[in-house]
């Protein structure tokens, strides 16, 4: 059972997953938390795969994000509808990069709780 709210992209463009080696794009973030992501992408991922992730979204005209990330693929499928296939990742290690990404889009949306 999740812990955290997810942020869910309305359009699946906004933050793009490449290979930090050679700058290959992987897929895109369906949703995030911040513990870890849903990826879309063409190419199905097996469960227990770890990979070096560079996590790409433009904040503002002038302010680009971009980030690695260690990740574990937790789970993996094919959406019926879509057609993309979908795979569950979870951070290896907590990073202040990913959370501040996180709180800034809960930010940007209104959603950031009071507590």
């Amino acid at each position: 059972m999740r812990n955290q709210s997810r942020l869910i992209f309305r359009s699946i463009f906004r933050v793009k997953v490449s290979n930090p080696k050679n700058g290959a794009l992987i897929g895109y973030v369906g949703d995030v938390s911040e513990f870890g992501f849903k990826l879309l992408s063409d190419t199905a991922i097996e469960p227990g795969t770890r990979m070096n992730l560079r996590l790409r979204m433009r904040l503002a005209e002038n302010e680009l994000l971009q980030l690695e990330v260690d990740a574990s693929c937790k789970w993996s499928g094919v959406n019926d509808k879509t057609g993309y296939f979908e795979a569950g990742f979870i951070l290896e290690q907590p990073s202040a990069e990913f959370t501040s990404m996180v709180e800034k889009l809960r930010i940007m949306r209104g959603e950031l709780d009071d507590e």
